[in-house]
């Protein structure tokens, strides 16, 4: 709960927090306690701290052998307690996934054997940018979080080609709205072109600069 409680006073209104987990029974490369397993990103901190203490052993089931909520079963199962550390403070979730991914890379370039599987984060290598993030992270975005990072979204029909840019802010203002992007692809792609009238042949696709 002390970690919890310090993750609590870390947090900042409107931000996005990019952490550290470490491994307390060793020191790192610097002498300081706690080696590096995971970086993560989060824009409720202590939610994330507590949650990941409690569930840790239940996610872990069905993954693979080396994921973060086994390692931090595994401390925990010792009587280790994993501390968490805040890396970079960012005020949008697109930001922060950059951070997070570019934290990972430094981790992996400095030797140390993290947690993380997602492309990118698995391995060392130069910093990348916004434009280099997989669209298909950005699908768990929100409307609002999506407008926040000027993500643009155009829909292109597989059978006539014809393109269609898709206002953001124009779908959050409705009554009845998708929660995230992800919902948004599935409604639009059941929907028949507008040029052609073709059914299903509909993808949408983001940009980011």
């Amino acid at each position: 709960m002390a970690e919890v409680a310090r993750a609590a006073d870390a947090q900042r209104d409107g931000k996005w927090i990019t952490y550290l987990i470490r491994d307390p029974r060793y020191l790192d490369k610097r002498g300081n306690e706690g080696t590096p397993i995971y970086v993560g990103q989060t824009n409720d901190f202590p939610k994330r701290v507590l949650t990941r203490f409690n569930k840790c052993e239940k996610e872990a089931l069905g993954k693979g052998k080396d994921c973060v909520e086994r390692r931090v079963a595994d401390l925990l199962h010792g009587g280790f307690v994993p501390s968490y550390q805040v890396l970079d403070y960012q005020p949008t979730r697109l930001g922060s996934l950059v951070s997070e991914t570019n934290w990972a890379r430094k981790c992996w370039s400095a030797g140390y054997g993290l947690a993380n599987l997602k492309e990118f984060q698995n391995e060392g290598g130069p910093p990348i940018s916004r434009s280099d993030i997989p669209a298909k992270w950005l699908w768990e975005f929100s409307l609002e979080e999506a407008i926040a990072d000027d993500i643009q979204a155009v829909l292109i029909c597989g059978a006539c080609g014809d393109e269609l840019a898709i206002p953001l802010s124009v779908v959050a203002q409705r009554e009845s709205r998708p929660r995230t992007v992800g919902e948004m692809r599935h409604a639009l792609r059941a929907e028949p072109c507008f040029n052609c009238e073709t059914t299903g042949k509909r993808r949408l696709h983001l940009k980011v600069d």
